[in-house]
């Protein structure tokens, strides 16, 4: 299907007309291509390098949208031509690094890892990743480095794109509308909705394309002006050429992962690379740095290199079980490179230049790919490190449905999850130490609804329930004050006949917890608990829930033996293991805090460590966490008793 010009039959349609090559260009994708990967391999060196991706973003919105632009006005669009060598541009290479990783993956990862791995590869050839991660992002999402195919968010994207663009534009033209009208219109609606979701829903400001396509729209935009309005960038090039490398590199530099990005930030990497664009393949900088053969040359393979890089990572953080030493990513980078310019030399060269055959060839091949990669994520094809005991441990780290049996309603105007019971209603508040004896909580009133509370849950993972704490990680900030609100709502309702406070007391206000001490007035915290409990006790039942016993020595992943490239086993381990000193310590002071608070103490340790030591499997042989700090649901369900005096009726 071509789309005629006014004046010219469908007949004399010719083939896609692309821009000039220019070199600068393909300097851009290096530095785009060279900022991701030292962000990847050396994070600490180059926070701010994924603002290369926002790079690429430009660059490609730019590209695609001149031949778009110029292909419409000339009457020679073609939506056939224009997809198949999008497909010959981008399958290839995808296709053997999709294939190539999920070998690798069946001979390292376990059962688990290989699942997801399967759904990764579904996503990643039918270019969804970033619908596919933003859907798993959350508390309990796997350590980015955990996916080998995490990077293919942006191409997702990208590729979005390239299927929404052209059809609108062609629209768009048909029916006579200016396309730099509804270019920048649609840019600035995107870039509006960015700006929202940064805080209302980072995760989703991140992943979503309708709050990223601005960054490609602004490529498209001066594809349009370059076309029809040379003049605004005739002049001037060798300053705007280096205004523009100077926002690239004041972004990269103040950029870091507690930035909310895309945001306002996103405005220094797209406007810098659209500047060095607009100042043409003869300013200065362009020609000697950019266009320098150097620059060219891991320009050509820069595609190949963003794919590869990331896989190659990702697996030697997973084979590790840690980040690998600065030798190991060394090697690991100079070795993407090799493999680059192989696929760029053998694979994509080659493929590029083919025609009918070779696109439906390509269109198979991805194909394929999406069938192995649904028969892995189905557990149909299973990994090379699969038996019986490595699964039991497996089992341990997905058994974490908290939330189920719990109904979504609002209460006050808060959004919570509750179980109807008996008339005295219970609110449990605190983060994800808290919400994980919900099972515990669904058993009891599915087994006798009348003996016990209705239950309300009010819980955020990653945040302490005090109002006014300091206690939060630094990538929930915005989340945690917002609820931290909704607690101080709730707990005043007269609705609520008792509250229960649990967290991961033992992660937020001991040195050993984790990051979330960091700087943290720790006896500040404890007389804000303190307080906080005084205040709810003086008209209401109190219960506050001591944390449960944390530390690697629970960690399931920790019960292996051997290494994933030869034999993989499980440890035998001993069924109890002793009390840290240091929680013991914290216990004790917090049992005090309750006393003084005229609140009522919970403690699972009693419960569960008699003399101290607590159980690390169940009798079953089963792991008791599922990870190092949370109980497993079903552990919890069968063993949490210590919970059910808060909901005696």
């Amino acid at each position: 299907m071509s789309i005629p010009s006014a004046g010219t039959s469908p007949q004399q349609s010719q083939p896609l007309t692309h821009p000039g090559y220019r070199p600068d260009i393909d300097g851009l994708r290096a530095l785009g291509v060279l900022l991701v990967l030292l962000f990847h391999a050396f994070p600490r060196t180059l926070p701010g390098g994924f603002a290369g991706v926002d790079i690429f973003f430009v660059v490609s919105g730019y590209l695609i949208s001149t031949i778009i632009f110029a292909n419409l006005e000339q009457g020679s669009f073609s939506f056939v031509e224009f997809y198949s060598r999008r497909i010959r541009r981008i399958f290839p290479a995808l296709t053997v690094v999709l294939a190539t990783g999920g070998i690798l993956g069946w001979f390292v990862l376990l059962t688990d890892e290989y699942s997801r791995l399967g759904l990764h590869i579904v996503a990643g050839a039918g270019f969804v990743s970033n619908f596919v991660l933003w859907s798993e992002a959350g508390y309990f999402d796997g350590d980015a480095y955990t996916k080998p195919f995490l990077h293919l968010w942006s191409l997702g994207i990208e590729e979005q794109f390239y299927i929404v663009w052209p059809l609108l534009l062609g629209t768009v033209w048909q029916r006579k509308h200016h396309f730099l009208g509804i270019t920048v219109s649609i840019a600035a609606l995107s870039f509006l909705i960015n700006l929202y979701l940064i805080h209302s829903n980072p995760v989703a400001a991140f992943y979503a394309p309708w709050s990223r396509f601005w960054e490609l729209m602004i490529g498209g935009i001066l594809a349009y002006v370059a076309l029809h309005r040379p003049q605004y960038v005739a002049a001037s090039s060798n300053r705007r050429s280096a205004v523009g490398l100077l926002l690239i590199v004041l972004g990269v530099a103040l950029l870091n992962k507690k930035a909310a990005f895309p945001g306002w930030w996103a405005l220094l990497p797209t406007l810098g690379t659209f500047l060095v664009i607009a100042a043409g393949p003869d300013a200065w900088l362009n020609r000697k740095f950019l266009g320098s053969r150097g620059m060219i040359g891991i320009g050509l393979i820069s595609y190949p290199l963003y794919l590869w890089h990331w896989l190659l990572l990702s697996l030697a953080w997973i084979v590790e079980g840690e980040m690998p030493s600065n030798a190991t990513r060394s090697v690991l980078v100079l070795a993407s490179f090799a493999l680059s310019y192989v696929t760029y030399r053998f694979v994509e060269i080659r493929t590029r230049r083919g025609g009918k055959i070779t696109t439906i060839v390509l269109l198979a091949a991805m194909a394929g790919l999406m069938a192995i990669g649904l028969v892995t994520y189905s557990e149909l094809l299973r990994p090379r490190n699969d038996n019986r005991t490595i699964g039991l441990i497996l089992e341990a780290l997905n058994d974490r449905e908290y939330a189920a049996g719990l109904e979504k309603t609002t209460l006050g105007g808060v959004p919570v999850k509750y179980k109807r019971g008996g008339a005295r209603t219970v609110l449990f508040v605190g983060d994800s130490h808290a919400e994980q004896y919900a099972p515990r909580v669904v058993r009891l009133l599915d087994g006798d609804p009348g003996r016990y509370s209705s239950v309300v849950f009010l819980t955020s993972p990653g945040c302490a329930p005090v109002p006014g704490s300091a206690q939060v990680n630094s990538y929930h900030v915005a989340r945690c004050h917002e609820f931290r609100e909704h607690v101080a709502t709730l707990v005043r309702s007269p609705e609520i006949a008792a509250v229960v406070v649990g967290a991961a007391w033992n992660l937020y206000l001991l040195e050993s917890g984790s990051s979330y001490s960091d700087d943290l007035d720790i006896e500040l915290e404890l007389r804000r608990l303190q307080e906080f409990l005084k205040s709810m006790a003086a008209y209401k039942k109190v219960y506050l829930v001591l944390d449960n016993a944390s530390g690697q020595q629970f960690e399931p992943r920790n019960f292996f033996d051997g290494n994933r490239f030869a034999h993989l086993s499980v440890k035998s381990l001993p069924e109890w293991v002793p009390l840290a000193s240091d929680q013991e310590e914290l216990r004790t002071r917090l049992a005090k805090i309750a006393r003084d608070a005229d609140a009522i103490l919970i403690d699972p340790v009693a419960s569960l460590c008699p003399t101290r030591y607590c159980q690390a499997f169940t009798a079953a042989g089963k792991p008791a966490y599922s990870d190092f700090n949370h109980f497993r649901a079903s552990y919890v369900r069968e063993s949490a008793d210590f919970i059910d005096l808060a909901l005696e009726n």
